[in-house]
């Protein structure tokens, strides 16, 4: 009984994350962003996902902690996804400069199949849902009172 529970789990499992990749990409259609690459053109991130088994990881600016190990653990397990899940391709986006996306990617030294993407603005990770903090648009209020308050937890929800 044991394996026929832990067999429906995994079965809905599957079920529930390609229900997620086939919601993902829909809210993303018409996002467009900038490829670091010389003469790419833009990339609209809906399209991007719709075609083959794709993965973003959706970033901050390239100096913050959290994307330098982002691109790190990119840069170990890419490969591992490639073999074992079969990701076709995949894309880092950051909220930055291209020459700042380019600092990060030798710092850290991502693979070249790995795309890289800018977006300046964050319209992207709004467009898909990232929380944005407490009290983003509050220009009245202390952007370090804002950094203090994100510390206890405010506007983590």
């Amino acid at each position: 009984m044991a394996t026929a529970s832990a067999t429906t789990r995994g079965w809905l499992l599957r079920v529930c994350l390609l229900l997620t990749a086939v919601y993902a990409y829909q809210p993303l259609a018409g996002v467009k962003v900038r490829p670091v690459k010389e003469s790419s053109p833009d990339v609209d991130i809906g399209d991007w996902l719709s075609t083959g088994k794709s993965l973003v990881v959706f970033g901050t600016y390239a100096a913050d902690f959290n994307a330098i190990e982002y691109g790190q653990r990119l840069r170990y397990y890419w490969p591992i996804l490639q073999k074992q899940k079969g990701l076709e391709k995949c894309a880092l986006l950051l909220n930055c400069q291209p020459s700042a996306a380019k600092a990060l990617v030798e710092q850290v030294d991502l693979p070249d199949d790995i795309e890289i993407w800018v977006d300046n603005t964050g319209k992207a990770g709004r467009q898909f849902g990232v929380e944005r903090g407490w009290l983003p648009d509050n220009r009245d209020v202390n952007p370090f009172l804002k950094l203090f308050g994100m510390l206890f937890g405010l506007g983590a929800w």
